[in-house]
């Protein structure tokens, strides 16, 4: 065997087994040839195909290798990239890292946005997140005392293996490192929207990209802060275009929301309270026998109003009565800044059973080009009761 022959045969060897899935709701699988900023090419059992970038949902590999996390130093950049390290070091201007699958990593501190460098029970972790979303002006110093955390505010500088230089109230302090959580750097521009795709690793991290590329060993990534990356094939779980075409409503909060009880000294809102990802018993979406990881669960009478800001194209849903009750019956309302874009009844007979035919869930596609503001309204049907109403948008997003 010659040396040409062996490169090719190690080039195929090499070549990973994916599944791609596309807006158009085809799942493709087989031998990854190709990935540019424009299509991807598998080799499938029936042939080549190609498919466009624009119209990928997500690349799955077939890999079923896992990384035991045993790195505690969790690293967030400004981009929403998520490292899991074992080493930090920081000259103040330039953080390095060590990574188990990447390497050793050199990034300006400025891309940083926190570091966690302890694991954390659910209660610490829940005021450590806390922390993070307050945006502050001054960098902080997160410094655990049994079960809570308290903080500095200052200037964080320099940190080797063992203090961390830090300004606080004009003073320079040598901070012992043990005694440090974590470093929530002060508020700094984020960059995620640039995000093209999201990289999930087997090993929990997250990496933010704005190019991808599969360089026939490799998948070579350039993050949204310019870092630049290879990543082994047996690293990677998933690639999620999603994030760069559309938006679950279920992951934004509603800028306004408003529930009108049926009987008006009944206020205990909780139970009819609205629910992301899930029906009213906690359990997965289902309409039309089919079940959905993401949507809003909406018991009438209640008004949502979410802030688009003209960033979307298109509003997209299926809508039903959940298949979990047999009986449901609301109008539905949509407006785009004001104007109705949608008004519609959906029910379901009082004489309908679980085995009876209802009717198939109803397909939402709404032109929101342009629009600032949209709101729901699931209102009480035909019966002016409550009694059922129980309507489920899953897969709920916004198209950009």
């Amino acid at each position: 065997m010659n040396g040409l022959s062996l490169l090719v045969l190690l080039a195929v060897a090499q070549a990973p087994a994916i599944e791609v899935q596309t807006l158009s709701e085809r799942q493709l699988q087989g031998t990854l040839e190709s990935l540019t900023a424009n299509s991807v090419i598998l080799k499938t059992s029936s042939g080549q195909e190609t498919v466009p970038t624009t119209d990928i949902l997500q690349i799955r590999s077939d890999s079923t290798t896992s990384t035991p996390v045993v790195e505690s130093i969790h690293v967030r950049l400004v981009d929403d990239s998520l490292l899991k390290v074992r080493t930090f070091l920081s000259s103040g201007t330039t953080v390095t890292v060590a990574h188990p699958q990447l390497g050793e990593l050199r990034i300006p501190a400025t891309s940083v946005s926190s570091v966690r460098f302890a694991a954390a029970d659910s209660k610490v972790e829940t005021e450590w997140n806390q922390l993070i979303e307050r945006a502050p002006k001054k960098d902080m110093i997160a410094i655990q005392k049994g079960e809570v955390l308290d903080h500095l505010d200052g200037i964080v500088g320099s940190m080797n293996d063992a203090t961390l230089q830090f300004q606080l109230d004009g003073d320079d302090l040598a901070v012992k490192r043990e005694k440090i959580f974590g470093l929530i750097y002060s508020k700094r521009e984020s960059s995620a929207r640039k995000t093209v795709a999201q990289l999930e690793l087997t090993s929990g991290d997250r990496l933010s990209a704005r190019q991808i590329e599969w360089n026939g060993t490799k998948w070579q990534v350039r993050l949204v802060t310019g870092l630049e990356l290879g990543v082994a094939p047996e690293s990677l779980k998933v690639i999620d275009y999603s994030i760069s075409k559309f938006t679950y409503l279920s992951d934004l909060e509603p800028r306004g929301m408003k529930h009108t009880p049926f009987f008006p000294d009944f206020s205990d809102f909780h139970v009819f309270a609205y629910r992301r990802d899930k029906d009213f018993e906690g359990n997965r979406i289902s309409l039309g026998h089919k079940t959905y990881a993401k949507g809003l669960a909406i018991h009438s009478k209640t008004a949502m109003k979410y802030r688009l800001g003209g960033d979307y194209r298109r509003f997209q849903a299926a809508m039903g009565i959940g298949d979990e009750i047999n009986r449901g019956n609301v109008n539905v309302i949509i407006k785009a800044d004001e104007k109705i874009v949608f008004n519609g009844s959906v029910k379901v007979g009082e004489n309908s059973t679980q085995s009876a035919r209802r009717p198939s869930p109803q397909f939402l596609d709404i032109d929101v080009t342009g629009v600032v503001e949209l709101e729901i309204v699931v209102d009480y049907g035909s019966d002016e009761i409550d009694i059922g109403d129980r309507l489920y948008l899953a897969n709920a997003r916004l198209v950009r």
